[in-house]
């Protein structure tokens, strides 16, 4: 029997609950936090991540809250 984890604290999405509040696959989350992409998680565990509802709602809205990388100087 395998055991079920406990829900995240109030406010937060596992990340398969967080791909469908923002209506994309979990793989699709996977792919995005390899490559610094897509909303913010935070590591809970070896293997478990959690995403912050507001910033999900954020990150939707288009407001990033990863800095944009540096240009380089023409």
């Amino acid at each position: 029997m395998q055991k079920k984890p406990k829900p995240p604290p109030r406010g937060w999405l596992w990340t398969e609950d967080a791909a469908d509040y923002i209506g994309v696959g979990v793989t699709t989350l996977y792919r995005w936090r390899r490559d610094d992409y897509g909303p913010p998680s935070t590591q809970h565990g070896r293997r478990r991540y959690r995403y912050r509802i507001a910033d999900l709602d954020r990150w939707m809205n288009g407001e990033t809250t990863a800095p944009e990388p540096a240009r380089a100087a023409a």
